[in-house]
């Protein structure tokens, strides 16, 4: 069993790669397969269940790209070291064999989980589109393990900074706890309950910065769609766990309270509830009145303090929501840039958002896959802050209305209509009615980051499962699972890079195409 010694008291408590799997048997949790070898219609029923069923042929979105791969993962993965290890499975960091992009694969053991489980984690992690939201890129399974491709953090988990850092200044803790209430924010709009929120689940890319903070919440397990009523299953680690989770009467306010758990924890180095047992632990979350010692909270302004209390509300029905505390003020001033630019969309964006029209769907859907594989955290951190300048209420999506209030600050309200609607025709892969994060990633990733010979080759390399030089119909099929019914179809999208009429794309043929983007965005 993986477990760290906790800086809170002398007990251990268990990592987040101790990976923990909700079983819980209510009207909100998905209701799934268990048979192993239908974990492809057990997937797809159980993300139906989560964004209910949509007509999506020839449109698509992140999810499209996310497979459950048939072959081993050890022919396209090389184990490069064990990260952790819990009583459930491990984690390893691992290098695909054919780009070498570094990634984070979670090996989970079939005998404590069935595919149920396995397939609802799988759906969540498909559903949510958000840049401090781990992404999942692959799928697997063999007789013992079921697999999950993640992106690999290198930089750390907060628990181990709390360790180092003891506690942090105001303005640290307030960047961490934005990008944390605003991925909780995206997972609240789209029903999902995380469960376990806590410093381990929460993860740091390294920048090229020294000083930036990017940050992801990992480890979707016990995370479950809520459509309607209330959770029951009492779960979590004991100290960031909320009263009423005790009392087997929840909703998605039991996460803020963990939230507001972290918060407190970031500024002092412990957590306000505080025992050598959990049956300790668990009374004083009950019944012990929330304080903030002046050892511990001297330096601390009233501000943090009176937003900590809003967070930490017994009673959920007047406790913050995500959505309100991304509008309290001491939040926000932590978060001020000093940037003249702050409230002006970059020109490139909104040159970008235009010019896409002119993109045919094959690059379209190459381009969006290539956004998922290949991107680049530094450059999503910097579009983060342009799509939250469109993006009013912040649940990491852009209606039409708020991009139209944008760009009626450049143009007459005629015509910001008119280019909303023409942009949304675009670039609303999946005619949700909204622009996702990965939508506007893959009309503003830089361009000529994929231009250079060696990315083009990592490129190309991804959808060339075979390696003989040329992508067949059969592997865009499985690269890019789109919602096409026949082969025709597929010809058809195809023939604008076809030049040769081989139903085939060759190297040649696969630059000549990216590099048609680039001029076309120039």
């Amino acid at each position: 069993m993986g477990v760290k010694n906790c800086l809170y008291c002398k007990n251990s408590i268990i990592t987040t790669n101790q990976i923990k799997i909700s079983t819980e048997k209510n009207n909100n949790h998905l209701n799934l397969s268990n048979e192993p070898l239908n974990l492809s219609n057990s997937l797809t029923r159980a993300q139906n269940s989560i964004i209910g069923k949509k007509n999506t042929s020839l449109k698509f979105d992140k999810s499209n790209f996310i497979r459950m791969k048939t072959k081993s993962l050890f022919d396209e993965y090389e184990i490069k070291e064990k990260l952790g290890e819990g009583a459930y499975g491990a984690v390893y960091k691992v290098q695909q064999r054919t780009t070498l992009f570094l990634r984070a694969v979670k090996a989970i053991k079939r005998k404590h989980v069935d595919s149920t489980s396995f397939s609802n984690e799988i759906a969540v992690l498909k559903t949510v589109d958000y840049p401090n939201i781990i992404k999942l890129f692959d799928c697997y399974y063999d007789n013992n393990y079921y697999y999950m491709v993640e992106e690999y953090c290198s930089g750390g988990d907060l628990f181990d900074y709390i360790q180092k850092q003891k506690s942090f200044s105001e303005r640290k803790a307030g960047i961490i706890f934005k990008q944390l209430i605003s991925a909780v924010n995206h997972l609240h709009k789209k029903k999902i309950v995380h469960r376990d929120l806590k410093p381990e689940n929460i993860v740091f890319i390294k920048t090229n910065k020294k000083d930036d903070i990017f940050i992801k919440i990992i480890d979707f397990g016990t995370s479950v769609s809520i459509k309607q009523g209330h959770l029951t299953q009492e779960l979590g680690t004991i100290y960031y766990i909320a009263p009423e989770v005790f009392k087997n009467k929840y909703n998605e306010k039991a996460d803020i309270w963990s939230c507001g758990i972290i918060l407190y924890t970031m500024l002092c180095g412990h957590p306000p509830f505080m025992g050598n047992k959990e049956e300790i632990i668990k009374n004083k979350i009950l019944n012990s009145k929330l304080t903030f010692p002046d050892k511990d909270f001297k330096n601390i302004s009233k501000d943090v303090i009176q937003f900590i209390k809003q967070l930490l509300e017994y009673n959920p029905e007047k406790r913050l929501s995500a959505e309100e505390a991304l509008e309290n003020n001491w939040l926000k001033n932590m978060c001020e840039k000093n940037d003249k630019d702050e409230f002006f969309l970059s020109d490139d964006i909104i040159k970008n958002l235009s010019k896409f029209k002119s993109i045919v769907t094959l690059q379209k859907a190459t381009l969006a896959f290539l956004a998922n594989q290949i991107s680049i955290n530094q450059e999503i951190q910097k579009l983060k802050d342009e799509f939250d300048k469109i993006d009013q209420n912040k649940d990491g999506e852009i209606s039409k209305e708020e991009l139209i209030k944008c760009l009626e600050e450049i143009y007459p309200s005629g015509e910001a209509i008119q280019r909303a609607n023409q942009i949304f025709s675009e670039i609303d892969f999946n005619n949700d009615g909204s622009i996702s994060f990965s939508e506007f990633l893959t009309v503003n990733m830089k361009k000529e980051k994929l231009l250079n010979e060696d990315m083009l080759t990592k490129a190309f390399k991804l959808f060339d499962l075979d390696g003989n030089g040329y992508i067949t119909i059969n592997e865009l099929k499985e690269t890019m699972p789109l919602k096409i019914t026949s082969n025709q179809q597929w010809i058809d999208l195809i023939k604008d890079v076809d030049q040769d009429g081989d139903c085939q794309i060759s190297f040649k043929e696969f630059k000549e195409m990216m590099e048609k983007i680039s001029n076309i965005q120039e």
